[in-house]
């Protein structure tokens, strides 16, 4: 079997290899830049400004809520947002079986249904105390969130305390941005992302952008992913990420020993001008709720 396995192994076919760079140790940060290829990038990008996606206007909870994400404000957030599910198409499932891939995560995981098919489960939960007692994934669907000009996220944590009287106490573990307009992108009248080259004549630019164009033609500034809590010898104060297209940023909300991060703590800088969209992948721990 080990042979066989091997074997296999040898054989698979594209392997993509990612390069992740620490940004943080406390929190836990890591960046990836070429997370997503640039079709992957263009592809979110058609399903965020689709109709097959409705994006609303993106809420908080105070309440504790995990529908709708914890914070402590009502207007902490102002952005618009659509769901997709892993099975919407076969790209969006080649970004989750990555982002599995990238934590160390069974991909099985990441789809309903992954106990039901093992064998090796009796059907009475007393004869295996470790089963988890769901048939459900641990990821919710990927967020797609649209920023536009003056539009931010005050600081906020991504885990909600679990009731006290939940045994398996899950909670939103790790979480995944990918960015995917950058500084300097904006997107065409097609929708198509293009880079402002800062060689040309900006003052051409700026004059073709007239007030009455969307703010998708212009160039996107500011919107940087900020980790106010996180101090490294580079950052005093806090871990800023700018957003740059096709990158992602892993960081985990509860430390080794099962306690929350306090210090995951993060905010969507605001945005000057342009629009920046990214997608967010939410993993639980050890079950969803």
């Amino acid at each position: 079997h080990h042979h066989h396995h091997h074997h296999h192994h040898h054989h698979r076919a594209n392997t993509t290899t990612l390069a992740l760079r620490v940004l943080s140790i406390a929190p836990r940060i890591l960046e990836i830049p070429k997370f997503l290829s640039p079709v992957e990038v263009q592809h979110l990008l058609d399903l965020a400004t689709g109709p097959s996606v409705s994006m609303e206007p993106s809420t908080v909870s105070s309440s504790g809520d995990v529908s709708v994400r914890g914070a402590t404000k009502p207007d902490a957030r102002s952005s618009t947002g659509g769901w997709i599910h892993r099975e919407h198409d076969v790209v969006v499932d080649a970004v989750f079986r990555r982002a599995a891939d990238l934590m160390g995560v069974e991909e099985e995981l990441f789809r309903d249904g992954a106990a039901r098919d093992d064998d090796d489960y009796g059907d009475r939960e007393d004869e295996h105390p470790n089963r988890l007692p769901t048939n459900h994934r641990i990821v919710e669907a990927m967020q797609l969130l649209r920023y536009g000009p003056g539009e931010e996220y005050a600081a906020h944590h991504d885990f909600v305390y679990p009731s006290v009287n939940n045994r398996y106490q899950p909670r939103r573990f790790a979480t995944m941005l990918l960015y995917l307009t950058g500084e300097g992108d904006f997107l065409d009248e097609r929708g198509v992302r293009r880079r402002f080259s800062s060689s040309a004549d900006s003052s051409s630019n700026s004059s073709s952008s007239s007030s009455s164009s969307p703010p998708e033609r212009s160039p996107l500034r500011g919107g940087e992913t900020v980790f106010p809590r996180a101090i490294t010898t580079q950052f005093h104060d806090g871990v800023k990420v700018k957003p740059q297209s096709g990158k992602a940023v892993l960081f985990y909300n509860v430390l080794p020993d099962g306690n929350m991060d306090d210090l995951s703590q993060h905010a969507g800088g605001k945005v000057e001008s342009g629009v920046k969209y990214l997608a967010n992948i939410w993993v639980w721990d050890p079950i969803i709720n």
